[in-house]
């Protein structure tokens, strides 16, 4: 939906008080304003159906009337009777222009950042970054490597009792035929790229999707006492229990153990901390002398410098954002955004003086195109220059 159209409807939703509370907050948010008579004539000049200096007619006033009760309605709804609606508006207004908004691609963004980012975005206006996507190298057991994103759907490969197959929707599944003879234990290798990520199921049925610029390598089929994979980057996890045969994951000299579960683990190199995040189940996690237990709802985080393991209750929904299709930020600085951003758009950042260290909290859809994102950035006065593929992040 175009923004022309996007705003008339929310304008019908706005006159007939059909707005939700996120449409309402759009309508604030672009206008700037917590006067509703002014809100009306704005929104009509915008839609070239009428000039905000006009004044209003007895007519019109008599519909701002309507809208003002509407609009009071509203606000106060669950609300205490007392509360002022205009003090409401400006605390709204303040409160959300203090942090990034939270988009989906399947609803119109906020559109208000014109006068903030107008003449960053007119510098930078040639150049925008897609999003990443599905795309992966699979090296087999024999050194050979296959372009995921290109392979056809169908048998990739076959590797002793195991079938390698791209589905249709583009998972590369393992099909272990129990009943053959076993050979000796191969590995394989997934690598995805900046700008791409992969699900994969092994032979155990275990999933795991990894993010940009990650990897994991894991038997071709499973067998022997354990189950072990090893990976680097990002990588969410499914896991098939198997008490007989524990899967375990190696990172950075940490071993994950699943006790059945559902986790994601960040470990980033470009990261401070190794962090490993429960959605469901139990998972053990060892470093060296030191082993925690999580419950669903926790997060180890482990200092590599300290060798030391940090446990703390976080909210999953943040850490698995990425495997759902949303870059999530919570109370994180503009660095450790940027990076996510880096290894998504697949770019380069660099940093100019002094860069402030205020938290920011929201996200954007990942198939959102970089421009979007660098619009809300702006008008949280973050400023920043592109020069080819870098991102230059400014005082």
């Amino acid at each position: 939906m175009e923004n022309q159209d996007r705003l008339a409807f929310l304008y019908q939703q706005f006159l007939t008080g059909n707005l939700t509370e996120l449409e309402l907050d759009e309508l604030f948010l672009h206008f700037q304003t917590s006067d509703e008579k002014k809100l009306h004539f704005l929104i009509r000049q915008e839609l070239d159906t009428a000039d905000a200096e006009t004044t209003a007619t007895a007519e019109e006033e008599a519909l701002l009337g309507r809208v003002h009760d509407h609009l009071k309605e509203h606000i106060h709804s669950g609300r205490q009777e007392n509360t002022n609606i205009r003090r409401l508006l400006i605390y709204r207004i303040a409160a959300a222009a203090s942090i990034l908004i939270f988009l989906s691609m399947g609803t119109a963004y906020y559109f208000l950042y014109k006068q903030r980012y107008e003449q960053q975005i007119a510098q930078n206006k040639p150049i925008d970054f897609k999003p990443g996507g599905k795309k992966a190298i699979l090296t087999l057991n024999n050194g050979q490597q296959i372009s995921l994103n290109d392979a056809r759907t169908g048998m990739l490969a076959r590797q002793g009792n195991t079938i390698v197959t791209k589905s249709a929707n583009g998972q590369v599944v393992y099909h272990q035929n129990k009943s053959a003879e076993s050979s000796a234990i191969g590995y394989n290798v997934i690598t995805t790229p900046r700008a791409g990520y992969y699900p994969l199921r092994m032979a155990d049925g275990t999933l795991a999707i990894l993010d940009a610029e990650s990897s994991i390598k894991y038997p071709v089929s499973f067998s022997g006492n354990e189950r072990l994979v090893e990976v680097t980057g990002q990588v969410y996890f499914e896991v098939k229990y198997n008490r007989a045969q524990p899967f375990k994951i190696k990172v950075k000299g940490q071993i994950i153990e699943d006790l059945g579960t559902k986790f994601n683990v960040n470990a980033y190199d470009d990261e401070p901390y190794l962090k490993t995040t429960l959605i469901e189940g139990s998972v053990r996690v060892t470093k060296e002398k030191q082993s925690v237990l999580l419950k669903p709802g926790q997060q180890a985080e482990t200092d590599l410098d300290k060798n030391s393991i940090h446990i703390q209750t976080v909210d999953t929904d943040d850490a698995i954002a990425w495997k759902n299709g949303q870059t999530s930020f919570k109370n994180e600085d503009i660095q450790e955004i940027m990076r996510q951003i880096a290894r998504w758009y697949d770019v380069d950042v660099q940093y100019e003086g002094q860069i402030s260290k205020r938290q920011f909290v929201g996200g954007i859809s990942r198939t959102a195109n970089l421009s979007d994102l660098l619009k809300i950035l702006a008008f949280n006065n973050v400023h920043y220059k592109i020069n080819g593929k870098t991102i230059i992040i400014t005082p």
